[in-house]
């Protein structure tokens, strides 16, 4: 009925995904019973997400059970707030697989042949490409580890009518009865009546998965090297020859950059956005877009993918104890003043003098007198420029004045009219928080 040990032959240790439901009990007793014929280790873990009143008799149960069975118990507590409890769940528990898992150890999750079919659905739902259309993938890299899902060929029935031959306990979250969750809407309301009319439509929702997910391969396997080829170390990608290729390839390379940066998969409309205003754009010199809570930007025919940081333009700090490190807001970082100890002499600051106050702002209009500059005055847009600044990272640099005289853009310049050599010398450190 249930039989997946080639899946898992080759392997010897094992982390199972125990929520104590009926597919996760499947598959520990599975396992179980292969461990009576080869020589393995089982771990399983529980993760318990605190919203029900029984969530400690459940954990209560899948503790007892593994006790029973000799196998290691691990029991993690996750706190989800009220939006997004699906999604916010499942980011926490992988989370927390990814830490425990040991070196060449294979994670195992209850997956079966309803969940890949709803996900289908889902995905339809949300006009997903090739990537969300290809479903949960049976076997896949995870992260330093492996993760398999053994029973994704089993339907939600044949797991049931298994469970119930070999009286096996399981506990039923009363969160999958709620149907204001698409999934649960789906599975109890749509693919019954599916399934009723087409006997086959479950099979058939895994067979597209995979048509669709071993197009998508071939596809990777056309685009990786023109990625590879315009990916820098930080990143960013090089669009130059990029762009002049054609709309659909330039739109699954940009999709599949983000993937590579974040692991967000932007809708179609967010690509043409990209292509149109970001890659195509002659009319700003460095032009952007939000994308959920990172910006995209493209400057100097490099597209960057940066999360998007507290705006700090308009903010002014006296800093009233100079001596004192100063902790920046929003966690910029902080500054500190040491005698003679930068590495570039040239951004030395003449020590403050006694009632002059020193102010720490991140925007000015001013012009101001480099020493490397000396017959010109420059604005701070156009030393930036100078120095390569990204645009998105001019307004987190702190600028320092005395009184309200420009004296330094901070760990950049010095301003050639204040800066005195007979006089003592300080500099100024930035630690910049990443």
């Amino acid at each position: 009925m249930i039989n997946f040990k080639k899946k898992i032959l080759k392997y010897k240790k094992f982390l199972i995904a125990y929520s104590g439901g009926i597919d996760s009990t499947v598959l520990l007793y599975k396992l179980l019973e292969i461990k009576k014929k080869i020589k393995i280790k089982i771990r399983a873990i529980h993760i318990d997400h605190q919203i029900f009143k029984n969530s400690k008799k459940w954990s209560k149960h899948c503790k007892n059970i593994c006790l029973k069975n000799n196998i290691i118990f691990i029991k993690k507590k996750i706190k989800i707030k009220k939006k997004n409890i699906e999604s916010q769940a499942r980011k926490k528990r992988y989370k927390i697989f990814k830490k425990l898992l040991l070196p060449n150890e294979v994670l195992l999750t209850g997956h079966n042949l309803d969940d890949q079919c709803e996900t289908l659905i889902l995905s339809i739902k949300r006009g997903s490409g090739p990537k969300g259309l290809s479903g949960i993938a049976e076997k896949t890299i995870f992260y330093k580890n492996i993760l398999i899902r053994p029973l994704l060929k089993f339907s939600r029935e044949t797991i049931k009518k298994w469970a119930i031959l070999k009286k096996l306990k399981w506990i039923k979250d009363p969160s999958n009865n709620d149907l204001s969750y698409d999934r649960n809407f789906l599975r109890h309301k749509i693919i019954p009546i599916l399934t009723k009319r087409w006997k086959f439509f479950k099979k058939n929702c895994l067979r597209t998965s995979k048509l669709i997910s071993n197009e998508h391969k071939i596809l990777n396997k056309l685009t990786d090297p023109i990625i590879n080829k315009n990916l820098y170390k930080n990143n960013s990608l090089n669009i130059k020859k990029i762009k002049n290729l054609n709309f659909k390839l330039k739109c699954f390379i940009i999709r599949k950059w983000i993937y590579l940066n974040k692991k967000k998969l932007p809708s179609f409309k967010v690509l043409k956005n990209i292509i149109k205003n970001i890659i195509h754009n002659k009319k700003k010199k460095n032009p952007k877009i939000v994308f959920k809570k990172y910006e995209i930007w493209n400057y100097q025919n490099n597209l960057h993918l940066i999360k998007k940081k507290p705006q700090i333009k308009n903010y002014i700090i006296f800093w009233h104890k100079p001596f004192k490190k100063l902790i920046l807001p929003k966690n910029f970082g902080s500054l500190k003043i040491k005698k003679n100890k930068n590495i570039n002499k040239k951004l030395y600051i003449r020590k403050p003098k006694k009632k002059q106050i020193v102010i720490i702002k991140f925007f000015t209009n001013k012009k101001i007198k480099t020493k490397k500059n000396i017959k010109k005055y420059k604005k701070v847009k156009k030393i930036f420029n100078e120095y390569k600044i990204p645009p998105w990272k001019r307004n987190k640099i702190p600028l320092l004045f005395y009184d309200n005289k420009f004296i330094s853009i901070i760990g950049i310049i010095v301003t050639k009219k204040k800066y005195n050599i007979k006089e003592k010398k300080i500099s100024i450190i930035w630690n910049l928080k990443k």
